[in-house]
C-alpha cells in the first residue's frame, strides 16, 4: 500500500478530504490530519506506521474513511474503561 500525507493526494481528492476537515474542525481527523491510502477499492485513514485498531479508519471514499477514523479513534483505550464508542459526527467535534 502506498500512503500519501493529504497534502500530497491528487487536487480533486485533496479538495474533498480538506471540506471535510473544515467542516468538522475539531475532529481527531482534522487536528491529526492521518495519511491516506487505499487497498484494492478500499481507502485508509491512519496515522503512525501502520493500520491498527483505534488508529485507522476505512471507507469507500477518502472521506467515508475520515469518518470511520474519528468514529474509531482511540477506540481500544475508549473500549478499556467501560463505555460504549460513539459516533464523533454526532458527538461535538465539529
Amino acid at each position: 500500500m502506498v500512503s500519501l500525507a493529504i497534502d500530497e493526494l491528487p487536487p480533486v481528492i485533496k479538495e474533498d478530504v480538506e471540506d471535510y476537515l473544515e467542516n468538522h474542525p475539531r475532529s481527531p481527523a482534522a487536528r491529526l490530519r492521518p495519511r491516506m491510502g487505499m487497498v484494492g477499492d478500499i481507502w485508509l485513514a491512519f496515522i503512525g506506521p501502520e493500520v491498527r485498531r483505534g488508529a485507522s479508519g476505512l471507507g469507500d471514499t477518502p472521506r467515508d474513511a475520515l469518518k470511520d477514523f474519528n468514529r474509531h479513534f482511540m477506540e481500544p483505550i475508549i473500549s478499556r474503561n467501560g463505555h460504549e464508542p460513539t459516533d464523533t459526527d454526532d458527538c461535538g467535534f465539529t
